[in-house]
């Protein structure tokens, strides 16, 4: 916001800070004017590091997520999830943001946005690699849940990437 005061004044500054909450739930649109400073003028004068957040930002809100529910034991949980985290990290190499959003942000597709994008793709499925790893430690804790006798346990476990979720119904192996 203090980019902005900056350079488009204190009034529309004011009127920004007043409304971006209404924005942000969509109860208000922005006005024109309103969205071409803050995604296509202020883009110029804004950081490498602020353009590669708000990008972020764009990408997984743009890209189609998909949840999916997944009835494992805790001794199948690797050979049946494998797979469909692999299909859910490439996501992260094929999201695009919709032609609209491109066209009307001609900042996205600079050189150094381009080079950004690369990264962040590289550093999502990296995230994702990374959680998937800490998986068996939690599986390990999750099979000493499971095999006391005088419980009758339902575990579930929520796998939260940039572009999907896996819910995972977890029960003991018999």
């Amino acid at each position: 916001m203090e980019l902005y005061k900056k350079e488009f004044g204190p009034g529309p500054a004011r009127y920004a800070r007043k409304t971006i909450a209404k924005w942000r739930t969509g109860k208000v649109q922005p006005a024109t004017q309103t969205f071409e400073r803050f995604l296509v003028h202020l883009p110029k004068v804004m950081s490498y590091d602020l353009k590669c957040e708000v990008l972020r930002h764009f990408m997984e809100e743009y890209a189609s997520k998909e949840t999916y529910e997944l009835d494992v034991t805790t001794e199948d949980w690797e050979r049946k999830l494998e797979p469909l985290v692999r299909q859910i990290i490439e996501k992260a190499f094929t999201a695009q943001l919709p032609f609209e959003v491109e066209r009307q942000l001609e900042w996205l597709g600079d050189g150094d946005m381009q080079a950004a994008q690369s990264i962040l793709r590289a550093s999502q499925a990296e995230e994702g690699r990374i959680m998937v790893s800490t998986l068996r430690d939690e599986f390990y804790a999750m099979e000493e849940l499971l095999d006391q006798q005088h419980l009758k346990p339902k575990v579930t476990h929520m796998l939260e990437f940039p572009y999907g979720a896996i819910r995972l119904n977890v029960r003991r192996t018999q």
